[in-house]
Formats: C-alpha cells, structure tokens, sequence
C-alpha cells in the first residue's frame, strides 16, 4: 500500500455493519467505499419455532454469537409476544463483547460472554463451565452459521435452534466496484464472512477479472480457508476475528 495518497479500501461488509469499520478508523488517512457482498434479512420460522418463542421459559440458555442474531431474534419475539422481556430464570451466553453489547439495547446483562471470537472455545467453555448437563438450550443464529455449538453440546444438554435471519446475495451488480477493482485504483478489500468472499468470486468471474491478482483481507481463519480454496492469498489475515482485529492489520500495513 503507498502513502502518497489517501488509501482507498473497499469493504464488502453488510451496510449496517460498515459503520463499525469506519468508526474503528476515524481519523486515518483512508477513503472508505462500501461494496456489500451480503444482505441480512429476517427469516421466516415454523409453527413449532414460533411456539418456542411464545414458551421461551422452557428454555434455562439462550445463546448468541452476532448482532444480527440479537436484533432479529428481539424483533422476531416482540411481534409474537408483545413484548421484549426475558423471564428472568431465562440466562443468557454470547460469544464476544459486541453481541453482548447489543443485549443492552434491550436492557439485558448476559450472563456469560465469551472473549473468544472462536466458536470451538466459546463451545467448550459453555459445556465445560457455564452450562448444566441436561439443560434446556435455545440456539439464535443466521441460516449460514454453522453447528459447531450444537455438535459440542448435543451429548451435554438439549438443544433447539432458530435461524433468526438469512445471509444472501445482493441482487444488483454494483458496475462502479467492478469497475474500480478491475482498474485496481484501491489499495484493500475487505472480507468479513466466507458466503461474502464466495459471492464476491462469482460476481468477479463474470466480468474476466482474475481474482488471484487481487489485493484482499480476511478477518479470520474460515474466510481465509475459502479464499486459499480459490487460490488467493490475503494481505493479512486478522489476528483477531472481529472488526478491531481488521482495524490494527490496517493500521500496520504501508
């Protein structure tokens, strides 16, 4: 990366999630340009699942491992039951400060928070440490996470699971991002999720830009598998797994 100019980095985050990038940066010398290579949406749930949020009593855990998992499952619970209150024999573990954070806009205190952004670890702590054997637990993801959790707990405790929303791909091709990286006016791109880089690839293919060329960077070890899987390598891979994580890569880079 030169120093001559302003560095122009691309992100391919969510649009809610860009944001974040941008704050984590304030103040350095980069252009920022917002090209999203996955739209979250709420997701349609089953009879049973509606049921298991009109009962959410049943359950002694919950768990969360994002944001969206937070936001969707409180808009999800509050069209059922009216209201956005936990019982309070209900606990509550997340993975990460920033899910934790987002309980606080609901006036909730997790129980556990995992500083780990890694499902393996959050896993294991929650069996070994935080959650009794036979408990009831209700898991709130996104359709594309994975079952790490649930593989870890399934002889530990019984387990339910809500897609509370979707990740997919965006409908419109954005020409000015195709154009600009096909130019290679920018200095960075950024991936946040494996489904993002694998929907970037296909887009990129389309338009005969070789993807091995191009100047990329992951946020952790599972996007940057994918991106080895289509031969690319990054710039860097973050150390650690969330927004901040990227935020300090960059600010090494030259």
């Amino acid at each position: 990366m030169h120093d001559s100019h302003k560095k122009i980095i691309i992100s391919t985050q969510p649009e809610e999630s860009f944001p974040d990038l941008e704050k984590a940066l304030k103040g350095s010398n980069i252009i920022f340009s917002n090209y999203p290579m996955i739209a979250v949406s709420e997701a349609a749930i089953s009879t049973e699942q509606t049921n298991q949020l009109e009962h959410i009593k049943q359950f002694q855990w919950l768990i969360f491992t994002s944001k969206n998992g937070v936001y969707y499952f409180f808009n999800k619970y509050k069209n059922i039951t009216k209201d956005i209150s936990i019982p309070k024999s209900v606990k509550i573990a997340v993975i990460g400060e920033k899910t934790g954070k987002e309980l606080l806009n609901y006036h909730i205190n997790p129980n556990f928070v995992s500083k780990s952004n890694l499902s393996e670890i959050f896993a294991k702590e929650l069996e070994e440490q935080i959650i009794k054997k036979d408990s009831n637990v209700l898991l709130l993801l996104g359709n594309l996470a994975g079952n790490t959790i649930e593989t870890a707990l399934r002889d530990h405790a019984m387990i339910s699971r809500i897609n509370c929303y979707e990740t997919t791909k965006p409908q419109e091709e954005d020409l000015y991002h195709i154009k600009l990286i096909a130019s290679g006016k920018y200095d960075l791109i950024i991936f946040t999720s494996s489904s993002g880089f694998q929907n970037f690839a296909e887009i990129i293919k389309k338009h005969n830009i070789e993807l091995q060329k191009l100047k990329v960077a992951s946020i952790g070890k599972s996007t940057t598998k994918t991106m080895e899987g289509f031969g690319v390598k990054p710039v860097f891979t973050a150390k650690q797994s969330n927004i901040e994580g990227i935020a300090n890569e960059i600010k090494l880079l030259k």
